[in-house]
């Protein structure tokens, strides 16, 4: 994970460098809270509610043009979201007994280190605000992912079920796919107090639109709305 970190780093702050001479090139870091779900496409996988979690990291604007109201907007994240979903098990709890079927509710934290790739649209000053919009690509990789689960406890013969138990904090990241894409768009304000430090607050529609489970037969995608605030120095 360190060294995919340092590697992403790097790759990040190669242009910065290169036109770090050039006015209007900003630095900020953010702290954003999340809302999370997860979009199942397979009937036998059901969505189950939204989950709250939260992003921080670096963000690095570069200027496009010499207006300052076009700027390509970056920076390395650390995306951790939650979701939920439910699958259908069928079982028997008996020999020669009726088969039974019961939902299985699935709790999971999965957590990302994103590289977004946008085109942010600025306004000029208008008294001390600036107001945005924002549309572009998100890059994430998964690093980790754990799941809130249900599941069926089996006799010694292995056949039949004799209860279900609740299993936390198991690791399920060889069932989640490595690489995750989305269409990110928002809008927000910036309030500058001096110089080159602004407050920035907005929100931000992540939408996934890559499979991000590597299990057989089962397809689903993650979106989330966030609540992006940040600061630039």
């Amino acid at each position: 994970m360190n060294k995919s970190f340092a590697s992403l780093a790097a790759l990040l702050l190669t242009p910065a460098m290169l036109v770090a001479q050039d006015d209007g090139v900003r630095f900020g870091l953010k702290l954003s809270p999340n809302m999370a779900f997860i979009q199942s496409e397979t009937k036998t996988l059901k969505s189950d509610g939204a989950g709250l979690g939260y992003t921080f990291g670096l963000m690095l604007e570069l200027p496009i043009g010499t207006t300052g109201n076009y700027r390509f907007a970056t920076g390395l994240n650390l995306n951790n979201m939650r979701g939920k979903w439910k699958t259908e098990y069928s079982y028997q709890d008996a020999i020669n007994g009726p088969i039974k079927t019961r939902e299985l509710e699935t709790s999971v934290g999965l957590q990302y280190i994103e590289l977004p790739l946008t085109v942010k649209l600025m306004t000029n000053e208008i008294g001390y605000m600036r107001y945005y919009a924002v549309v572009g690509a998100g890059n994430a990789f998964n690093v980790k992912a754990k799941a809130d689960k249900v599941q069926p406890k089996l006799d010694q013969s292995g056949a039949y079920v004799i209860d279900f138990e609740k299993v936390e904090g198991e690791s399920i990241q060889d069932d989640i796919a490595l690489y995750k894409a989305s269409l990110i768009v928002g809008a927000g304000a910036e309030y500058t107090f001096s110089g080159n430090t602004a407050v920035m607050f907005g929100a931000t529609y992540n939408n996934g639109f890559t499979n991000i489970l590597d299990i057989e037969g089962a397809k689903a995608k993650a979106h989330y709305v966030e609540l992006s605030l940040g600061v630039f120095f």
